[in-house]
């Protein structure tokens, strides 16, 4: 049997988790399967930032090499997406990001290692991963509506 899979993602003061997130949106609001025409970023502001995991549920023996980057979609003038892995949840902000400081890689050569909550390199139970933060950012040139749709891949292997 396989592991199942889904992605996680935090939020609020006191860390409510939505598994099996629709959607990644990032806009103006800190919630999961956010709507971005209700909650657009104003040209030269930024996202609340995202605090993302992978869960694996079912039956498997153990996952690893688990790895996420940015497959496709090109940045409009001014957007940049930045992402690192962190250790633990906090509340999400809008302001410049200190968790998310560096850009997505956008090659699997380059992406960002995914480690288990506890830290090692594989999973052997159901539970999650560590957090991914991330936040996109635009500056003042970038245009106003709707960005370019992004792909970002989260790959791992499964014994």
């Amino acid at each position: 049997m396989a592991a199942s899979f889904a992605f996680s993602e935090s939020n609020g003061s006191g860390e409510t988790p939505t598994d099996g997130i629709s959607n990644l949106n990032m806009g103006d609001n800190d919630s999961a399967n956010l709507n971005v025409s209700t909650y657009p970023i104003v040209a030269g502001n930024n996202s609340y930032e995202k605090n993302l995991r992978a869960k694996f549920g079912s039956t498997f023996t153990e996952i690893s090499n688990m790895k996420f980057w940015k497959s496709a979609g090109d940045y409009v003038t001014g957007e940049a997406i930045k992402a690192d892995e962190v250790t633990s949840y906090v509340q999400p902000v809008k302001t410049t990001s200190t968790r998310a400081v560096d850009a997505i890689p956008t090659e699997v050569g380059s992406a960002i290692t995914v480690h288990s909550a506890a830290g090692g390199n594989t999973i052997t139970a159901p539970g999650y991963t560590r957090y991914l933060c991330l936040q996109l950012q635009t500056t003042g040139s970038t245009p106003s509506g709707s960005v370019n749709q992004k792909t970002l891949t989260f790959q791992y292997d499964e014994i």
